[in-house]
């Protein structure tokens, strides 16, 4: 019985060893995240699936709960069928959104010390911008065509939420990899607004202005929402 005890203990301090080996009482993550998009609602109606990347860096208050700042970069591409120029010409147009969130994230406390799920929320300022390439299918120049080559630049700045949950899992005392999903909701976009729109092929002989004013151009959206699932690597400090 005495030779079972001795050997019990033998086995539990061989793996708090073990674990102290991939665990250290780290108190700053700094990785790189990156991943796919999907944009959901009246959002996707003229966009389509894109790329997620983000920065990502925590402050460990204690070993359950962090702080941290996030600095993403979202880029999605066009849907075609809603950008259909049809005969009149062809449509380029992408979105772009830079997220730069403050995070709190709780940590859950799981048996395997080095897989460490949690549940994050961001709150801050998203930048976004819409870049529209309109190539008429005439070659006829502004101002004699009706639907002449243009383009313009939709850009906003608001105030949204990032909600996520994912997990850590340490490598090594230095390296721990990140999974996560999460969820992007930016609220009161302008739904109409006004849009000045440049032509890009004007004829030589036109001294006027080379740009139009569209004052009620419609969006087709009101708030903007995505799902995006990432993968990352964190270096531990």
């Amino acid at each position: 019985m005495r030779s079972v005890l001795f050997l019990l203990l033998g086995f539990l301090f061989a793996n708090s060893l073990f674990s102290q080996n991939y665990k250290k009482d780290d108190r700053f993550i700094v990785g790189l995240n990156a991943g796919i998009v999907k944009p959901l609602g009246d959002f996707a109606e003229g966009s389509k699936l894109g790329t997620d990347l983000s920065l990502n860096a925590k402050l460990l208050l204690n070993p359950k709960l962090a702080v941290g700042l996030s600095l993403g970069y979202m880029d999605f591409g066009q849907n075609d069928s809603f950008w259909n120029g049809g005969n009149l010409g062809v449509n380029t147009a992408n979105y772009q959104i830079i997220p730069i969130v403050f995070t709190a994230t709780y940590f859950i406390q799981a048996y395997d010390i080095d897989f460490r799920p949690y549940a994050s929320i961001g709150f801050g300022y998203f930048l976004y911008r819409n870049h529209v390439d309109f190539k008429s299918a005439s070659q006829v120049e502004y101002p004699y065509n009706n639907a002449a080559s243009l383009e313009y630049t939709i850009t906003d700045n608001k105030v949204g939420l990032i909600p996520n949950v994912g997990f850590l899992y340490n490598l090594s005392k230095e390296w721990a990899i990140d999974v996560n999903a999460k969820f992007t909701y930016i609220p009161n976009f302008d739904k109409v607004r006004a849009v000045k729109q440049t032509y890009t092929n004007v004829a030589d002989t036109h001294s006027g202005d080379r740009t139009r004013l569209i004052e009620n151009y419609a969006t087709g959206f009101s708030k903007i929402s995505s799902v995006s699932l990432t993968v990352g690597m964190y270096y531990r400090f």
